[in-house]
């Protein structure tokens, strides 16, 4: 049963620049009417923190029953991408719990096209989402170079997932990388905490916080430390790409949809490696993997 909903928040300044309360509000607004978050950074780390570690009870029952496929280079296979799924839903249901006890105007303040607009803040966003993958792509390639020339030793983007997935692990990869992992990232990194520091502290500062932890969950296990500091580097990079794309459109619709299609590009590259697709010059650019 939802309890009443939480008295006005005395952290959030009703006098500044631009903002008014809003009647019948919980939460003021800025200079272009756009509600401002009722939470504060360390309430998302600490609501995630604790949907982690129920995602990852329920992860480890799906891996006591099917068993474990990491491969030795890190990769995951099916039954560990089953347990990213059952992870990432319990976690999204955990925060979902929360805001409504606690923040009941979550949805107007994270935001949400209406129905006659979600088809084009999804396609804009993807859009957009290709060209951070462009970016992220070219820094990729310039991290890398660094790396390499500073340590003397070779260092590479490690792969994510196992490139030889069987057609039914193939399938739930897409699913993972497609659905899941855009609408729970995004939710969390930028709906929750990009939002919460942002409305306090500037649009620079939320898009830099929540990018340098965006890019340190992205860590695989076995293989070689710089090969995992090049890749959350480049998931930095992308993070602030991002954050800058719900900035402009002011909505989580096309946030997702960019980092969906960010995503499928490393879906095509993967059904390519797998032999179910057949790309020729196009695989040879940085920004496919």
């Amino acid at each position: 049963m939802i309890g009443d909903p939480p008295p006005p928040r005395p952290d959030l300044r009703l006098d500044g620049p631009g903002m008014t309360a809003v009647p019948g509000s919980l939460s003021p607004v800025d200079a272009e009417g756009r509600l401002l978050a009722t939470w504060r950074w360390w309430e998302v780390v600490g609501m995630t923190l604790v949907g982690t570690l129920l995602g990852l009870v329920a992860a480890a029952i799906v891996v006591l029953a099917t068993g474990t496929t990491v491969t030795d280079t890190g990769a995951s296979g099916p039954s560990d991408l089953l347990a990213g799924i059952v992870s990432d839903v319990v976690l999204m249901a955990t925060l979902l719990f929360w805001l409504r006890r606690r923040h009941p105007q979550w949805k107007a303040i994270i935001g949400f096209p209406s129905r006659r607009r979600f088809p084009k803040e999804a396609g804009i966003g993807a859009v957009l989402g290709i060209l951070v993958r462009i970016a992220a792509g070219i820094a990729s390639a310039a991290v890398v170079a660094v790396l390499t020339s500073v340590s003397n030793s070779q260092v590479k983007i490690p792969e994510q997932v196992d490139t030889n997935l069987a057609p039914a692990a193939f399938a739930m990869f897409v699913v993972y990388a497609v659905i899941v992992a855009p609408v729970t990232e995004e939710f969390v990194f930028r709906g929750l905490l990009y939002r919460s520091i942002r409305d306090r502290r500037g649009v620079a500062l939320g898009a830099v916080v929540s990018a340098v932890l965006f890019g340190l969950v992205h860590a695989v296990p076995g293989v070689p430390w710089l090969d995992v500091v090049a890749l959350q580097i480049t998931m930095v990079v992308t993070g602030i790409g991002l954050a800058l794309i719900y900035e402009r459109r002011k909505n989580l619709v096309s946030d997702i949809a960019g980092h969906a299609a960010f995503n499928l590009v490393a879906v095509v590259a993967i059904a390519a490696g797998a032999g179910y697709i057949n790309l020729s010059w196009p695989a040879s650019l940085p920004f496919w993997r």
